[in-house]
């Protein structure tokens, strides 16, 4: 019986450990990037967009640019502002990056939880478009240009996928007619029935480096 007491003695002794629940982020600060990006000059800025929480939660708060295979780009950076930007050049790397979380911090250094998002970057075209009729058939003509980085400029957009689409009504939803490909000079040429007057644009398909293009409508 002793020994039992001793035994429940000791053990009342040992100290209990406590778990201690880890430390939570102090609110949350969100950033927003455009998730297309088009290069259509030497030169432009990328303005990210910050939110209410970063006003009401955060003092500083960083996020990186990166690149998936040429890494480190750039940073945002929140101070108090409502918007950020980083210069781009035209001869930065194409693809879609990552808009990661560095670090924010708030009140006290209190860590402020933050978001993560992504931005595709490609080069930016023009579609332009013509039509004509001829009894019951419209022959549409689309010209497609795209940004050069060599050239500064625009350029003849050879070899781009495109299609002719029409609607009966200026509210009605664009339909697809048929597709075609630019020749050398960035012209397609397609011809459809219609037996009466339709409206028609000319569109070019994304491709892994440039964006595509709708053109404004005509009517015939």
């Amino acid at each position: 019986m002793l020994a039992r007491v001793a035994a429940v003695a000791a053990i009342s002794l040992v100290p209990t450990a406590v778990a201690v629940a880890p430390a939570q982020a102090y609110g949350s600060c969100s950033i927003s990037v455009p998730s297309k990006v088009s290069i259509y000059s030497p030169y432009r800025e990328i303005t990210a967009k910050f939110s209410a929480g970063c006003y009401r939660y955060a003092e500083s708060a960083w996020w990186d640019v990166v690149h998936p295979s040429q890494g480190y780009a750039g940073a945002f950076h929140f101070d108090g502002s409502s918007t950020d930007t980083i210069d781009w050049y035209d001869w930065d790397s194409l693809g879609t990056y990552k808009v990661r979380g560095d670090f924010a911090y708030g009140p006290g250094s209190s860590d402020v939880a933050q978001n993560s998002t992504t931005m595709t970057v490609k080069l930016g075209s023009r579609t332009t478009a013509s039509s004509t009729r001829s009894g019951r058939y419209v022959t549409g003509k689309g010209t497609a240009r795209r940004y050069s980085p060599a050239a500064g400029g625009y350029r003849p957009w050879s070899g781009a996928k495109a299609s002719l689409q029409m609607k009966s009504c200026s509210s009605c939803s664009w339909k697809y007619v048929k597709s075609g490909t630019t020749n050398g000079s960035g012209v397609v040429t397609m011809k459809a029935y219609a037996s009466t007057s339709r409206y028609w644009r000319v569109v070019t398909s994304d491709t892994s480096s440039t964006w595509g293009r709708a053109s404004s409508y005509t009517k015939r």
